[in-house]
């Protein structure tokens, strides 16, 4: 059986790509957002706002209480339930 042909992927790229992916999304609050509109605008269900709300409780005291300007990290949709 002949040996795998050896890769073609700089050192280093896998590296930068694996960082990239683990980057969060983020989300700039608007005027007029709430936490529902959010989830329904990044998950296209509003019901899935407490995931937004969990993920940013270090500066989201209320979830009624969002400001336009602050940004939001948004959870991964493939970890939706």
């Amino acid at each position: 059986m002949p040996a795998a042909a050896p890769s073609t992927i700089a050192p280093g790229a896998a590296a930068v790509s694996t960082q990239a992916a683990a980057q969060p999304r983020t989300y700039t609050v608007r005027a007029g957002d709430s936490l529902s509109k959010i989830a329904q605008q990044v998950y296209g269900r509003a019901d899935l706002w407490p995931r937004i709300f969990e993920a940013n409780r270090d500066t989201v005291r209320d979830a009624d209480l969002i400001h336009p300007g602050q940004v939001l990290v948004i959870p991964d949709a493939t970890t939706l339930h």
